[in-house]
């Protein structure tokens, strides 16, 4: 079965990474860590990597962040910064979003793109000095066959279904930090800020419930997300094998903005618009029938507690050993 090859371009990503954008701001401690922890090179660029760029708008965020945090410590460090995502995202639009902004990173600093898979290396050996993940490990890199699934997501899933998912799962998240292995310096401090799960508690779960209601309604053929959510255990496992210590690690609930901004005017139509398009901007790329979302934004706006897309993050932060 496919997975996913890109975000829904032109801009709509972008228009609508609303939640995408809160994770920065929750996961601010880490990126202050990471840029005051990790050695600056005697000599040449820090190497800087984010994974998942789509089509920039968060990403430039991002690794401005991190070049203006890691000059305060040296105001003339050259940067080498990496934007990454899959060969048929919407690169034109960075590098537009980018050089709209002048030299948005400062003088000495070069910028590219890498449009390899991160389940395998993106950069050089040991060129990296900081990478980060945001909302992008979570996607398998292929989904194996399910002889039956009983819904989209794993969690909704039987027994049997949901050990297969968990095990290319697991074959994916050992192929990333082997891959970062390989490219970050030691000492390289790597930040992944995803969905997760905690017990049954599973990021967007109610969303997943009311989107297989949707796809019985419609009679849809059988469909399983390439996404699978985390738990501390999974992640954890095999980091020391692969080369890396936990520096941190939470699960934290997180609301949305659209959810926050219902509950300060109560416009159930305008919040069950912004939810659908955010899930549009990552979805519709697998399920493209214009139906889910009209559905999906009539049933939302109906029952905004019952359908909604909070999430279970994790943010963690590992060091290159």
């Amino acid at each position: 079965m496919a997975t996913i090859t890109s975000m829904v371009g032109d801009g709509f990503y972008d228009r609508h990474s609303h939640v995408q954008a809160q994770f920065i701001l929750s996961s601010a401690d880490q990126l202050e860590r990471a840029a005051s922890s990790v050695s600056l090179p005697e000599q040449g660029p820090v190497g800087l990597a984010d994974l998942g760029s789509s089509e920039g708008k968060n990403s430039l965020v991002l690794m401005g962040h991190l070049v203006e945090m890691l000059r305060r410590r040296r105001a003339e460090q050259s940067f080498l910064i990496i934007h990454n995502d899959l060969p048929a995202n919407n690169f034109n639009g960075l590098f537009q979003k980018l050089y709209a902004q002048g030299k948005p990173y400062g003088p000495d600093s070069w910028v590219m793109a890498s449009a390899a898979s991160f389940y395998e290396p993106i950069s050089p050996p040991q060129t990296l000095h900081i990478v980060c993940c945001y909302s992008a490990v979570h996607w398998l890199s292929h989904v194996p066959k399910i002889p039956n699934p009983s819904g989209v997501l794993f969690a909704r899933m039987d027994a049997k279904s949901r050990a297969i998912l968990a095990a290319q799962a697991a074959r994916d998240w050992e192929a990333f930090l082997r891959a970062r292995a390989q490219e970050m310096v030691p000492g390289g401090q790597l930040i992944i800020v995803t969905g997760g799960r905690e017990g049954e508690d599973v990021a967007g779960i109610k969303m997943y419930r009311l989107l297989d209601q949707i796809l019985k309604e419609l009679s849809h053929p059988p469909f399983v997300m390439p996404i699978y959510y985390r738990s501390r255990e999974e992640i954890v496992a095999p980091l020391d094998a692969c080369g890396f210590k936990c520096e941190h690690f939470r699960i934290q609930s997180l609301s949305t903005p659209f959810a926050e901004q219902l509950a300060i005017n109560g416009d159930r139509i305008a919040y069950a618009r912004a939810t659908t398009s955010f899930v549009r901007a990552w979805m519709e790329p697998l399920l493209p029938d214009p139906r889910i979302y009209e559905m999906m934004e009539e049933r939302m706006a109906e029952d905004p507690e019952g359908t909604g897309v909070d999430n279970v993050q994790v943010i963690a932060a590992f060091s290159r050993l």
